[in-house]
């Protein structure tokens, strides 16, 4: 597939062929349709963002199809339509069960984690 890849922090980006990727168990392959690249994108590529590893495929923010699914996933199902939240956040923490998963303990972030 195409990608947008930077290699290197605060060097400009190149478009590359990277391998296709699989879904994990319990995740999905989306074939990203629409793609916002936001202020922590921006943060990632100046090397701001200890999680960041190079290289690096930005954009967390995005829409697309299912293309495939993981043995353990039930909906959605592939030809799926999708918008992907930019947190993903637990639902079993403190924070998360009062109602404040800004505030999750276990967040995590498509495209980073």
């Amino acid at each position: 597939m195409k990608a947008v890849v930077f290699e290197q922090f605060s060097t400009p980006p190149t478009i590359q062929q990277v391998p296709d990727p699989t879904p994990e168990p319990h995740g999905v392959v989306v074939k990203v349709m629409a793609n916002g690249v936001c202020r922590s994108d921006w943060h990632g590529w100046m090397g701001h963002d200890p999680d960041i590893r190079l290289p690096h495929v930005p954009g967390h923010e995005l829409s697309g199809v299912v293309e495939a699914v993981g043995s353990g996933v039930g909906r959605p199902g592939v030809g799926d339509h999708v918008s992907l939240e930019s947190h993903i956040f637990c639902g079993e923490c403190r924070p998360c069960s009062i109602g404040k998963a800004h505030l999750c303990n276990n967040i995590r972030y498509p495209g980073i984690d």
